[in-house]
């Protein structure tokens, strides 16, 4: 079965994303797209500037980073089975950050569906550039959604000169260094250069940026003390893990695994689901990955 391709679309208020969702639905007229479009408010203006284009559904009232995670997996279902379609793109709220997103489209039902092709980030230049004057907590959530970003699009840069355009690429550099930059007045972009970076290509010299995900199946139970010891020596760049898994104690139990921000969290889960591990970071070292869980399963 075909995957369906995602793309996400980050940044900060303002940046251009609706701009930029416009010029690829044209762009990709010759494919099926659908749009998931998250508004922190009640009120989605992007849907209406969209109009009946494309199907897209809304999340509303609320940020897929906290209040609506477990919302994204239903209508990413509900989306593939009501359109077919061969491209999805959510458009996130300027507010959200790219690893939550990121995180909310990995859950295991969604690995055999869904190809994450990139996280592409859109900065307003000039803004980015005065984000000094801006709080402690917007500064850092804009600096964070470059840093976790495949592809960043500069964008409005007719509004600076060359010296700013150097001193813009400097700092997103600085933050990101394997991030592919494309400069951008608004918001045109080839959807090619979209499509040959990101996540999901494992060939050429992109193959390492930005945030990644590696999907692992158990056979059977594992012995929980092993698993411990194994979330206890993965590196810092490991952001997320989450799947369904059992262990050797209580064989016949499955337990909703989560782990975020060093944190681990087991649930007991009355369904008899896949034994399927997601894992997010960045960089990801997938072959040593995948000998520690066969060592964890087969050792």
């Amino acid at each position: 079965m075909k995957k369906i391709q995602l793309y996400i679309i980050s940044g900060f208020l303002g940046s251009g994303k609706t701009t930029l969702l416009v010029q690829l639905i044209k762009q990709w007229q010759d494919q099926k797209v659908a749009i998931l479009m998250n508004e922190y408010g009640g009120f989605n203006v992007d849907s209406k500037i969209l109009g009946d284009a494309v199907p897209s559904h809304e999340l509303l009232n609320g940020c897929i980073c906290c209040d609506l995670k477990s919302d994204v997996e239903v209508q990413l279902h509900d989306m593939k089975h009501r359109y077919q379609p061969d491209i999805i793109i959510i458009e996130a709220t300027g507010v959200a950050h790219p690893v939550e997103i990121y995180d909310a489209c990995s859950a295991p039902s969604l690995t055999e569906i869904l190809d994450i092709q990139a996280v592409v980030t859109l900065v307003d230049g000039p803004r980015f550039l005065d984000r000094g004057k801006l709080s402690v907590m917007t500064k850092r959530l804009m600096e964070e959604q470059v840093q976790y970003a495949h592809i960043v699009l500069l964008n409005k840069c007719d509004l600076l000169d060359e010296q700013e355009v150097g001193r813009l690429q400097s700092d997103i550099t600085a933050i990101n260094q394997r991030a592919e930059l494309i400069m951008t007045t608004y918001s045109q972009v080839d959807a090619v250069q979209l499509a040959a970076s990101g996540a999901a290509f494992e060939a050429g010299p992109h193959s390492h940026h930005g945030i990644q995900s590696l999907v692992y199946t158990f056979t059977g139970p594992v012995n929980s003390r092993r698993f411990v010891d194994w979330l206890r020596s993965m590196p810092s760049s490991i952001l997320r893990v989450k799947g369904f898994i059992k262990f050797q104690e209580n064989p016949e139990q499955v337990v909703l695994f989560q782990y975020a921000y060093g944190i681990p969290q087991y649930e007991p889960e009355a369904m008899n689901l896949p034994l399927k591990l997601v894992i997010i970071g960045e960089a990801l070292d997938k072959s040593r990955l995948l000998d520690q869980l066969d060592q964890l399963q087969f050792g």
